[in-house]
This record gives C-alpha cells, structure tokens and sequence, in this order.
C-alpha cells in the first residue's frame, strides 16, 4: 500500500458514502500534509532540544532536556509507526 492509500482508506471509512463535501483524494493530500507537517515540528523540537542539551552544564536542566528528548523521540516514532 503506498502512502497515500491508508490516508484515503483512512478518510473513506471516517467520511464515507455521499456526505464527502471533498473527494477523498483531495482530504488524504490534506491529511498526508499534515502529518509531514507533525513529523517536521517534531523532528525539529528533537533537534533543538539535542542542541541546547550538548550545551548544557546545569545537571538539573540536562535531565530536563533528556526527558524533552525521549518524548520527542517516542512521539516522532509514534508517528511514523507503519507509514515507511
């Protein structure tokens, strides 16, 4: 299944039959960009985290940062679970 095909299964069983205002091709597109849209913010929060933990000398706040990181990263995984 490519991509795009669990995006528009996706809509189709969510909206279906002839209440779609918008052809399911058109929602999946909105709904894919989207969810490149959450991979980015997340991708970048974990980035900007790594970068101000390397930088870090309070132990207290690299802990913080850690914890930042993990949960970043589990959210990032829990995004991309099955979609590769």
């Amino acid at each position: 299944m490519t991509r795009q095909g669990w995006a528009e299964r996706k809509v189709e069983r969510k909206l279906g039959g002839q209440y779609i205002s918008l052809s399911p091709k058109l929602t999946a597109e909105l709904l894919l960009a989207e969810h490149r849209r959450a991979v980015r913010v997340v991708k970048r929060e974990l980035d900007t985290c790594v970068r101000q933990r390397e930088s870090e000398t309070d132990v207290i706040q690299r802990d913080r940062l850690g914890g930042a990181m993990l949960a970043c990263s589990n959210i990032l995984a829990a995004l991309q679970k099955g979609r590769t």
